[in-house]
């Protein structure tokens, strides 16, 4: 959230998906247990936020993987994976953004942990191919400079695993990703959720899911985002990052009883508008 012209020159990056043949798989050393909030059989990995940078593991086995994202500094972070072509690295990925021109050819958005308040924790998770990767945070609040930009890039490489790759959790919700709308239930039950999001759009998408403050409402939200003026009528928990069209990914959260509403911050190529201003936004009842 609260993306700079950084990410409209990103919205282009490339979005061919990545597929794991089936000799890869996770390392069931770290699977999560199986308890509400977790995915049964992901490799958990770790990544702490900070002002600005991650820390993390720098090389994890393939397969079906949880990224959590612990947020330890004072301002909000995401952790956008980007599938890099072998010897690029996340600091040739900032350079080419920040120098303009059309976005690098080698790079391709593949999803992650998106916005928790400050002190808290979201997830993605979805199956990794070997390869060279590395996270990025595109926020760029307070000050309208991109976290990237201030070195809050972290290179990792995934490398083959010897066991079966994980089977998909079976999702509560399904989260439909559209040019431009959001596909979900308009109710949902309070407790934990499982949530699949697929990218059934021609463009990246991205989810971000906001328990609205009492009485404030979703145009309250898209106009905030905008100036960014004020306290937030909301409080982001999380989703997922930028998907590449075809993609899919999950997350988990626990959802208290209360009005939720989902935004896309991706911009358009086309008209340089965010997709939540050009109608991808929805309001979900929590109860």
């Amino acid at each position: 959230m609260g993306l700079s012209k950084a990410l409209v020159l990103a919205a282009a990056v490339g979005c061919a998906a990545d597929e794991v043949p089936p000799s890869t798989a996770a390392d069931s050393a770290t699977n999560a247990p199986d308890v509400a909030g977790t995915i049964t059989g992901a490799n958990v990995v770790t990544i702490r936020a900070r002002d600005f940078a991650f820390e993390g593991p720098t090389e994890i086995p393939a397969g079906l993987t949880t990224f959590r994202l612990a947020n330890a500094g004072p301002d909000i972070h995401h952790a956008q994976i980007i599938k890099l072509d072998e010897g690029k690295t996340g600091a040739d990925f900032a350079a080419a953004i920040k120098a303009g021109g059309p976005p690098p050819s080698w790079a391709r958005v593949a999803g992650g942990p998106n916005v928790p308040l400050p002190g808290h924790e979201s997830n993605a998770t979805s199956v990794l191919a070997p390869g060279n990767y590395a996270l990025v945070c595109f926020v760029d609040t307070p000050d309208k400079v991109p976290h990237l930009f201030k070195g809050m890039v972290h290179n990792f490489r995934v490398v083959p695993a010897s066991t079966p790759v994980a089977p998909d959790p079976t999702p509560t919700t399904t989260i439909d990703m559209k040019d431009f709308a959001f596909d979900l239930p308009i109710t949902l039950a309070a407790g934990a959720h499982t949530f699949r999001v697929v990218n059934s759009g021609a463009q990246p998408h991205e989810v971000q899911l906001f328990k609205m403050m009492p009485g404030k409402t979703m145009r309250d939200l898209q106009a905030w985002a905008h100036s960014l003026a004020g306290p937030p009528p909301a409080a982001p928990i999380g989703g997922v990052v930028a998907l590449p069209p075809t993609g899919h990914a999950f997350f988990t959260a626990s959802l208290e009883a209360g009005d939720y509403v989902l935004f896309c911050f991706f911009p358009d190529p086309a008209t340089k508008k965010l997709h939540f201003d050009l109608g991808m936004m929805k309001t979900v009842k929590v109860s």
